[in-house]
């Protein structure tokens, strides 16, 4: 019998996991283009939530949490799943999903600057010019390579609404840091997306559910695409990658996502490749790259 090495299963885990968010953005925009993003939300979210509770189940991982800890991770849900969510999936009724990647790419950039902020981490004077350079890039890649951009009330709102999800998320990070670190990240996660699709429900109230007789089979495939990978499975396995490598190598994939974003938005939705996205999308990662260097002592 064959057996995989630990090492090359958590970095084979690591790239699935990349190449399933990578996707999320294409997914999404077919899905609402059909229903709206509440709708979405709430079937994204509630078939993750059961995906991933059976995970934990057969792991037999659940452990009773405090009071205290179940509030915070409830507040954790309505900030990085309901908020961030909603505000992406709002955006994404507009935003090109290829050019909404390589934005989200600049997230990191967002993680230093509040986690500075919040969390009194430092940032040197390197990081402050890879700043600098990310956040140049996603001009360029809003502006699409046009200089009146700056000048002109031409902004592609939805676009807006992409970098305003950049920032709930890099938030949602930096808060859950000290949350997360005292329990199972899988087990957080799961009560994360499981309030997340709780709050994701209040809103069903007024809308109902009425358009989701409008999703075709393409819909059905997006929406089961992000409940199952996108929000459950690729948890698991970014998860159990960083039980097995260091959390800087695991980090590395993550600059395959906009690369995945734009080749998977182009290929099914037929995106085209500007040199303003992809010069931007290059700066952006770069800039990244800059910030997350670690001089090796």
């Amino acid at each position: 019998m064959v057996t995989c090495n630990p090492n090359v299963r958590a970095r084979i885990e690591a790239l699935l996991a990349v190449l399933f968010w990578g996707g999320s953005f294409t997914a999404i925009k077919v899905a609402v283009s059909q229903i709206s993003p509440t709708t979405l939300l709430w079937l994204r979210f509630g078939i993750g939530t059961f995906v991933l509770g059976g995970i934990l189940y057969i792991k037999k991982s659940f452990i009773h949490l405090p009071t205290r800890q179940l509030v915070e991770l409830c507040g954790l849900g309505f900030l990085g799943v309901f908020l961030h969510s909603y505000i992406q999936s709002a955006g994404l009724r507009t935003a090109a999903a290829g050019i909404s990647g390589l934005i989200i790419a600049g997230t990191p950039i967002l993680i230093a600057l509040l986690g500075s902020f919040f969390l009194k981490e430092r940032i040197t004077k390197r990081q402050s010019y890879g700043i600098i350079l990310a956040a140049f890039g996603v001009l360029v890649i809003l502006s699409k390579g046009n200089i009146h951009f700056f000048t002109k009330a031409n902004y592609n709102f939805g676009e807006l609404l992409v970098v305003c999800s950049a920032f709930t998320w890099a938030l949602f990070s930096v808060l859950s840091r000290k949350t997360v670190q005292t329990l199972p990240p899988a087990l957080s996660m799961f009560f994360v997306i499981a309030s997340g699709w709780i709050f994701c429900s209040i809103p069903l109230f007024v809308h109902g559910l009425h358009d989701i007789s409008y999703l075709d089979v393409a819909g059905w495939g997006s929406v089961a695409f992000l409940g199952v990978l996108c929000s459950a499975v690729a948890y698991v396995f970014w998860y159990d990658a960083l039980k097995a490598l260091p959390a800087s190598e695991v980090g590395v994939f993550l600059y395959l996502n906009p690369i995945v974003a734009v080749s998977v938005a182009w290929l099914f939705l037929g995106e085209p490749l500007l040199f303003s996205s992809l010069l931007g999308g290059l700066l952006v990662l770069v800039g990244v790259g800059i910030v997350n260097y670690h001089k090796k002592n």
